[in-house]
């Protein structure tokens, strides 16, 4: 797998997530050996996974190679041992409602940061959820106050996921980016901005989980393509599934499309460098453009 960061730099940084690890073996493998290679940025942990916190050592070596953003992965539907999920449309409509139970929900965030750091051994570079949950409407505003609580220090305050669609008629699958996208994006990304945290611009990634390498790799060029300076795609890649992985064949396909000789020219033909987000951030705090990624963003277009 050649390593795609020894190369020139391009002129627009993009940050790209490995969501789940923690969740099994096939994720942490394809994860770890993907950093080493410098083809993703970024990995966020659900820290109440069965693999975790036992595979923390292997990302903390990965992350030695090249810099990778390690954050949580805040999960509030997916069942895992000791863990109780719940639907996400319930889970939508509790939190449209402002029906959770507000401190019940803090402490679920707490545990969860707690099990992170217990394993990372330093506070999470970012934070976002799993099924995007971390910006509807009553989680977003109990996250946000356990974290301020907890990182008081504005120099050293994680970034958040937001998942704003990016404009543009050629996004793959637009309808699900939108639905995505209007469950909190902009309100998470200009409620934070106000309090002085700061995102990526946009999210790319979103498809059905349901096509071939050819087909996936035909996505990933469509979002290279619209991507701009400070975006972030996800991403779900695994060596190998467990049979109660619903998204495990598509995983395995992402896998090998990743992993695969063709990435760096498609990187190459979009202008693109694969870069922690994490320094993005920090070089435009430095020029006097703090929060500049979430300040000025606008509502959401079609």
């Amino acid at each position: 797998m050649p390593d795609i960061l020894a190369s020139p730099r391009p002129c627009k940084r993009l940050a790209v997530c490995v969501d789940d690890y923690g969740l099994h073996a096939g994720i942490d493998e394809a994860s770890t050996q993907l950093a080493r290679a410098g083809r993703i940025s970024a990995v966020s942990v659900m820290s109440d996974g069965p693999t975790w916190p036992a595979s923390a050592p292997a990302l903390r070596d990965a992350a030695r190679t090249h810099p990778v953003d390690v954050g949580l992965h805040l999960n509030l539907t997916e069942a895992l041992p000791g863990t109780a999920g719940e639907p996400l449309p319930r889970v939508i409509l509790r939190a449209g409602l402002h029906l959770f139970d507000a401190r019940a929900l803090r402490r679920r965030i707490e545990q969860q940061l707690d099990r992170f750091e217990a394993g990372w051994g330093a506070a999470p570079d970012h934070v976002d959820g799993h099924q995007h949950v971390h910006q509807l409407a009553q989680v977003r505003s109990v996250l946000l106050e356990a974290l301020e609580a907890r990182y008081p220090d504005t120099a050293r305050r994680p970034w958040l996921r937001a998942s704003r669609a990016p404009a543009g008629a050629d996004l793959p699958l637009r309808r699900k980016a939108d639905v995505i996208s209007w469950l909190g994006a902009v309100e998470l990304q200009r409620g934070a901005a106000r309090r002085g945290w700061q995102s990526n611009a946009h999210l790319l990634g979103v498809y059905g989980f349901d096509t071939d390498a050819a087909g996936y790799r035909a996505l990933l060029q469509r979002w290279f393509a619209l991507a701009q300076d400070g975006d972030l795609l996800m991403c779900h890649p695994a060596s190998h599934a467990p049979a109660g992985d619903v998204i495990g064949t598509a995983r395995q396909v992402e896998w090998r499309v990743w992993q695969s000789d063709t990435l760096p020219e498609d990187l190459a033909r979009s202008g693109l460098q694969i870069t922690a987000l994490r320094n993005v951030l920090a070089e435009r705090s430095s020029s006097g453009a703090s929060g500049a990624v979430l300040a000025a963003a606008p509502g959401h277009q079609n």
